[in-house]
């Protein structure tokens, strides 16, 4: 990428139009991550809709600054009340809430704010350098490896998501089903349309994602039992956070090694913030010249789970944009986003939209600054939102559910699509099984089907063995499936021993 267009990068993402849509998400993402159990993936599928009353630009900075807030916040709720507000802080509960418990809550909040900090910053680093790297390879795909492609992408969100490998093939062999719902690509005709006239295009979108990540998260929180919690005493002032900032920078070698942690589970389809965190925390405790230390308040600790869990962001939007293969159910969202604007990611993204791609990069480092200049000022501040209660937002979050989905066409039948997906998104995770898997099936559905028939004509079933990329990423789909399997089956012997 060269220096004009980074520069024109900046500009854009400098504009007073993006930049307030930015620091918007950023707000609300801070509110979202604080408060326990409110998962970001459901709040931007909630808002999802009226994003596209809004430009695409807009739209893409106002996720991004949730995205990048809602992981930063989530270490609030982990910190003072024991209880993670995103999947990916649970590690951060294990120290955070010792600190706490010690009277040090100011100090664990500025530790994980400057590393949340640092491995944004780093991981927008890679974002820059590695996105048109990555972007000038995929441009060189054909139909055989981007039919591969989709198919790597969807064996690495079987394999890592749901409770065991079957049940993640299984949610997105249920996926694929759906996404032959409307017209045939190649002989026109009608499939899987129940005789709704709705369905004759193919099902819509926006009301599937709202009701996998929107109305199941309401159902479930609604239905999850009263968590009894040790509340620990907020910050008053900014002093130990400051101390805390101070803290975390002893840490270089801890804070380099999970920033790279984070960005390469985050760039694997699927994985996201919770692998990462968990990961560069065993981590940091194997190499740990203290490792007795952790579980009672380790510094260290705290600073590899927050830096792994905020660099996983521009590690899960490099391949989201670069090959249209989202890295975390948020890049899912930002992928939905896109298409609903009418820009698809993937091949040839960085040669049409190398301005905007660099965009989201400087909006992550603004994200940067952000960060610092308001969640260590304002800790305090933030640190009540930890105790908005569930019963209250519950009912808030259901109507908004249901406005987005309406406005967004018009049409009744939205909101029915929403509700049958809802009660089948509870059911899928409460079954053990993957929403994302799903979606990312139904998404990616079209595209698979388009190019698998478009090589079929051009080169028979061998193509895909003649085509070297195309080999390569059909044997490392098979591994992706096999390998956990073979090592999940090793570690139980082992334990069973």
């Amino acid at each position: 990428m060269d220096a004009s267009t980074l520069l024109d990068g900046l500009l854009l993402a400098l504009r007073p139009e993006n930049f307030g849509w930015l620091l918007l998400g950023f707000v609300s993402g801070i509110v979202v991550g604080a408060i326990p159990g409110l998962i970001e993936s459901t709040f931007l599928a909630i808002v999802l809709p009226f994003t596209i009353y809004l430009d695409v630009w807009p739209a893409i900075f106002f996720i991004t600054g949730g995205y990048v807030a809602s992981e930063a916040a989530g270490s609030y709720p982990a910190i003072l009340l024991n209880m993670p507000g995103t999947p990916g802080t649970t590690p951060t509960a294990f120290e955070g809430h010792q600190l706490a418990l010690k009277g040090q809550s100011g100090e664990a909040i500025g530790i994980s704010v400057a590393s949340s900090a640092i491995g944004t910053f780093l991981g927008a680093v890679v974002f820059l350098v590695c996105g048109p790297l990555v972007g000038s390879i995929a441009n060189g795909m054909g139909s055989p490896e981007i039919f591969m492609l989709g198919v790597f992408g969807l064996s690495a969100v079987a394999s890592f998501t749901g409770t065991d490998v079957v049940k993640g093939i299984a949610s997105v062999l249920l996926g694929l089903l759906v996404a032959t719902t409307g017209l045939d690509l190649y002989e026109g005709v009608p499939r899987a349309h129940f005789g709704l006239l709705e369905l004759y295009d193919s099902l819509p979108l926006l009301p599937v994602l709202l009701g996998l990540f929107g109305m199941s998260e309401v159902l479930r929180l609604a239905a999850r039992p009263k968590l009894d919690t040790i509340a620990a005493q907020p910050p008053s002032g900014i002093r130990g956070p400051l101390r805390g900032v101070r803290m975390a920078l002893m840490h270089p070698v801890t804070i380099v090694r999970s920033a790279a942690i984070g960005l390469l589970i985050g760039i694997v389809p699927g994985a996201g913030g919770s692998a990462a965190s968990v990961i560069s925390y065993g981590q940091a405790r194997q190499w740990s010249r203290h490792p007795e230390r952790f579980g009672k308040g380790s510094v260290e600790g705290l600073v590899a789970t927050d830096t792994a869990n905020n660099a996983v962001v521009p590690g899960a939007l490099l391949p989201t944009f670069t090959l249209g293969i989202p890295g975390s159910p948020v890049a899912v969202v930002a992928l939905a986003a896109l298409m609903l604007q009418g820009i698809r990611p993937g091949p040839g993204f960085y040669t049409h939209y190398a301005t905007e791609a660099a965009a989201i990069g400087w909006a992550l480092f603004l994200c940067v600054g952000i960060i610092l200049l308001v969640c260590l000022p304002l800790a305090s501040v933030i640190a009540r939102v930890v105790s908005v209660p569930l019963k209250v937002l519950l009912p808030v979050i259901f109507v908004l559910c249901i406005i987005g989905i309406f406005t967004s066409r018009q049409f009744l039948f939205d909101v029915h699509v929403m509700a049958v997906f809802g009660v089948l998104g509870f059911y899928v995770k409460r079954l053990g099984y993957s929403p994302v898997g799903l979606l990312l099936a139904l998404i990616l559905g079209r595209t698979l089907e388009e190019n698998f028939f478009r090589s079929l004509m051009i080169g028979g079933p061998e193509i895909f063995f003649q085509k070297p990329m195309a080999l390569g990423l059909l044997i490392l789909s098979v591994m992706t499936i096999v390998l956990p399997h073979v090592f999940g089956k090793r570690i139980r012997r082992k334990g069973g021993a």
